[in-house]
């Protein structure tokens, strides 16, 4: 089994499984505020069932009275009476379908809005593990599942299993006899149904599990394509695929299968019913215990019996896939969202001075402490330069300010308040971080800066363009603010997403400022404007910085050397910088 495969399998299925009533439990709190339009649909549906068992009577009594009887004045009344009772059952039809719809979408409005929100409040550690393609399934394709619940399913077997109640009492209303002959055939053909049924949903979860291996299979192909084609992977890429693909195929098949078993068992179940009828009919019908309208309205209600049954039966299909994707997204919303505290006292004082009191941090329990046992001060408005080789820890230092992840063991301090304290959304509002990797979102240069905060004026969003240096970069491309951007930044370079960052950081204005600084692959230019921008981003705040130049260094009033987590080095800059050795300075300078 692969990688993927195996993710699968961890975090696709709630443990146990849930059952279609353990479905409609998890989706009852998304009712709220709709119980009365529901109410009126049950209502609704039971009128409908009543109308329906009526026509059935009427046509009955139009053999018996009219037809048998030869009296055309009630023959006719009783053709109109038939046709306003159908009318009026199709009226009810169309209402109760556009009500429940109603209701339906709303209902999952809710859940997608709430599965989204829970998405974006999950730990980095939940996206670490899990593949993106398979998030995303879990936001479309399954919450598309549950629609097709709604709109075909639930309704349905809800009005088929009221139909099923009324045919049943309009049937002992004519012969109990008849009735309890003619159900005896129902238990055995019913369970073999349903026990097709359970294998038809084991088989599904085994298809989505491979479809959503395939998904996450190919955003991560496409993300890497580039490097694909460099390499040439690509075909070794697509044979992988279509192993996957293979697999998948086959799942679908056996489900193929199931389902070709499935549908002439029903239509087995109607022949019988109706046969059996018949039989037990013709010989009570003999004995002049039933009359010939009832008789026949008798096969009618056998006959309209099955059809429900038949859709209780076949929509069961579609409960078992929806319970396949209900699982999953349940799954998902089970997953743990960051604990954030609840103490928000204080947070009116400016944030300044930065203390680490033998903050050690590590990935996974099996894994070595990226960092161990750290500690240092960082006074208010002054400037830290971060030292150390690949995989000393610098990265990670950033992600805990962050609080993308907090410390295994040890405590961050802001102005002697624990960071933990403090609620992830007011920390990261006050602690501003600018990556080497620059993330830029499909649309303007304008909203990529301002990022949609609405407290953040487009002057201000033309002010801390021009500090970080945009102007040129404005001046060159049509529409300036409003020039466009391409997924992830593609139309734009290295230096020019990196001084967008810059001005990102100079709008939302936070008071704490950590930099991970640029490398030497731009133009001298871009570098002299990165360095420019970096110097007033600094100004006046407290500023971490991961350096790269011995230049930053030189600037910084403090500087730490990280090895293998642990500090090697720390002081005022002048102290520690002639004692830097050569693996410890700057790699661009080294």
């Amino acid at each position: 089994m692969s990688r993927i495969e195996q993710d699968s399998d961890s975090h696709d299925q709630l443990s146990g499984g849930l059952g279609v009533f353990g479905l409609l439990r998890e989706l009852m709190p998304y009712f709220r505020g709709d119980w009365m339009p529901t109410l009126s649909v049950v209502g609704l549906v039971l009128i409908h069932a009543i109308i329906g068992r009526a026509v059935v009577s009427v046509l009955g009594k139009a053999i018996d009275l009219g037809v048998i009887g030869k009296n055309i004045e009630i023959l006719l009344k009783l053709a109109a009476l038939y046709f306003v009772l159908e009318v009026l059952q199709m009226s009810l039809q169309v209402g109760i379908a556009t009500w429940f719809a109603r209701v339906g979408n709303r209902v999952l409005f809710r859940l997608r809005d709430h599965l989204v929100a829970h998405v974006q409040n999950l730990p980095v550690a939940y996206f670490d593990r899990v593949a993106s393609g398979r998030i995303v399934t879990r936001l479309t394709s399954d919450t598309v599942s549950l629609t097709e619940l709604f709109h075909q399913g639930l309704l349905s077997v809800f009005s088929s299993c009221v139909a099923l109640i009324t045919i049943t009492i309009a049937m002992s209303l004519i012969s109990w006899k008849m009735t309890l002959v003619t159900l005896l055939v129902a238990p055995p053909m019913v369970w073999i149904a349903f026990l097709l049924s359970d294998k038809i949903l084991v088989a599904n979860r085994e298809a989505k599990k491979h479809v959503s291996a395939i998904n996450a299979f190919v955003a991560e192909t496409v993300s890497g394509v580039r490097v694909l084609q460099l390499f040439n992977r690509v075909l070794l890429q697509r044979n992988r695929f279509e192993a996957l693909s293979r697999v998948y195929r086959d799942a679908n098949l056996r489900t193929v299968s199931l389902y070709a078993l499935f549908h002439p068992t029903v239509s087995l179940f109607t022949a019988v019913t109706v046969a059996t009828a018949l039989y037990a009919g013709g010989w009570i019908a003999s004995e002049g215990a039933i009359s010939t309208g009832a008789m026949i309205a008798f096969i009618f209600h056998v006959k309209d019996f099955a059809d429900p049954l038949r859709n209780i039966l076949e929509k069961y299909q579609l409960f078992q896939n929806s319970v396949s994707s209900g699982e999953r997204v349940f799954a998902l919303l089970r997953e743990q969202e960051d604990h954030e505290a609840s103490d928000s006292g204080n947070l009116g004082q400016p944030f300044g001075t930065v203390r680490f009191e033998g903050v050690s941090f590590r990935y996974h329990e099996e894994l070595p402490y990226a960092l161990d046992g750290v500690s240092f001060e960082l006074p208010k408005g002054k400037t830290l330069a971060v030292l150390g080789r690949t995989g000393s820890g610098k990265s990670t230092l950033i992600s805990l300010l962050q609080r993308f992840r907090d410390p295994t063991r040890g405590e961050i301090l802001i102005d002697g308040r624990p960071l933990a304290a403090i609620p992830r959304k007011e920390a990261r509002r006050r602690i501003g971080v600018v990556q080497q990797d620059v993330f830029m979102f499909r649309g303007t240069i304008e909203e990529n800066i301002g990022l949609g905060d609405p407290q953040i004026s487009q002057d201000r969003i033309l002010w801390s363009a021009r500090e970080a240096g945009l102007e040129r970069i404005l001046r060159m491309r049509p529409g300036g603010l409003k020039a466009d951007v391409e997924e992830k930044g593609a139309n734009l370079s290295v230096g020019e997403r990196q001084l967008i960052a810059f001005a990102r950081i100079l709008a939302f204005d936070p008071q704490i400022l950590v930099l991970d600084e640029a490398t030497s692959n731009v133009d001298s230019e871009t570098e002299r404007l990165l360095q420019a921008a970096a110097v007033r981003a600094r100004r006046n705040r407290t500023s971490i910085i991961i350096a790269h130049r011995l230049s930053t260094v030189q600037d910084s009033d403090l500087c730490l050397v990280l090895s293998q987590g642990r500090v090697e080095k720390f002081g005022r800059t002048t102290d520690v910088l002639p004692t830097l050795t050569l693996a410890e300075q700057p790699r661009s300078e080294a």
